[in-house]
């Protein structure tokens, strides 16, 4: 698989961006917490300290006026006035920074998927009840090795996102109220669903969006206000490791945090897809691309073995690829003159890196 590292400059732009927006990202966290705010409220002549609890006016008392209560009140507002102007000066230096990010050419995830996945990872989805998968997960993996491949292996004009759960739950607030479908149009007002209980949402140039789940025993798909998952086998095998975190840059330079599957779960399952006799034969090919692609990225770069309990935890549909898969790899690589297998990629030449 064709690929091209990272220069010490680029990584260095994408290190700092991606510390940048960590820390922003820690920030948000914080505010929210501090969402709603305090007010003083005269009941029978008597003030008391009451918490606004959502949009709707939900509210409860902390409490009537006191020592105490007058602290928390200054300690509240203090600390939500500092995080707002903490937070408005973190952006403005990630704002910054995408400039770099353009000018190094580490910009590479569509806008509006980076917006979509934004969007998600603010309202508290991401990674916890939703994940990417498809293409745009490769996205993710080859920011972590600090490679670009090949645009082939990367193109598609559809984001899915993988509902990460076995039975039906309470989603947090921002889905319950508006649903998958009302997060897609504050993005992009567009979006519609494809047609009537449909598991996808397209917008007015095209571009889709799809919920996808794993089967659950109970009838129909699971119900996002707007969209319905639809269920496909071979996807619970998708979060039985440890899921997978990276800052991504999108093509305007601004970063955004995807969540994905473990590389290597990622590369048996697009594997496995590209065997079934159903799939799109267009589609089976660019799978089995991506698959190489993640399976050379996971040895070469995240020292990763095929061989260890996890992995071999895993059913045996996927185990049984595992040998013909990374042999085909390894049989690639370059040979020295000595017949032994050259160096991978990324550690040719160490003491070259200006890093």
């Amino acid at each position: 698989m064709k690929l091209e590292e990272l220069s010490a400059e680029q990584r260095r732009i994408a290190v700092d961006t991606a510390q940048l927006y960590e820390h922003s990202i820690e920030l948000q966290a914080q505010r929210r917490t501090l969402r709603g705010g305090l007010y003083w409220k005269k009941v029978a002549g008597h003030d008391y300290l009451v918490r606004i609890t959502d949009r709707i006016g939900g509210n409860r008392s902390l409490g009537p006026r006191s020592p105490e209560t007058e602290q928390a009140y200054r300690e509240f507002t203090e600390t939500k006035r500092d995080l707002d102007t903490r937070i408005k000066s973190i952006n403005e230096e990630v704002a910054r920074q995408a400039k770099f990010c353009v000018a190094a050419g580490v910009n590479r995830v569509p806008r509006l998927a980076a917006d979509i996945v934004r969007s998600l990872d603010a309202s508290g989805l991401l990674g916890t009840h939703l994940i990417i998968l498809g293409s745009h997960a490769m996205y993710a993996y080859e920011m972590a090795a600090g490679v670009q491949l090949k645009a082939g292996v990367l193109q598609t004009e559809d984001l899915d996102t993988l509902l990460n759960t076995k039975a039906e739950i309470e989603l947090a607030g921002s889905l319950r109220s508006a649903g998958l479908l009302g997060i897609l149009q504050d993005v992009d007002k567009t979006f519609k669903p494809q047609r009537k209980r449909s598991f996808r949402a397209v917008n007015a140039k095209g571009f889709m969006v799809d919920l996808i789940r794993a089967p659950i025993d109970s009838s129909g798909g699971f119900t996002s206000i707007g969209l319905v998952a639809e269920q496909l086998r071979g996807l619970e095998w998708l979060t039985a490791l440890p899921l997978m975190t990276q800052i991504v840059i999108a093509d305007n330079g601004f970063p955004v945090r995807f969540v994905v599957p473990e590389p290597r779960v990622f590369a048996l399952h697009k594997l496995w897809v590209s065997l079934q006799p159903t799939r799109d034969p267009i589609k089976r090919k660019r799978d089995l691309r991506q698959a190489e692609a993640v399976v050379q990225l996971a040895l070469d770069y995240f020292n990763l073995s095929f061989d260890d309990a996890a992995i071999k935890a895993l059913p045996s549909e996927l185990t049984s690829m595992i040998p013909g898969l990374v042999d085909r790899i390894n049989d690639r690589r370059p040979k020295t003159q000595s017949g032994r297998t050259a160096l991978p990629p990324g550690f040719e030449d160490s003491d070259r890196d200006e890093d």
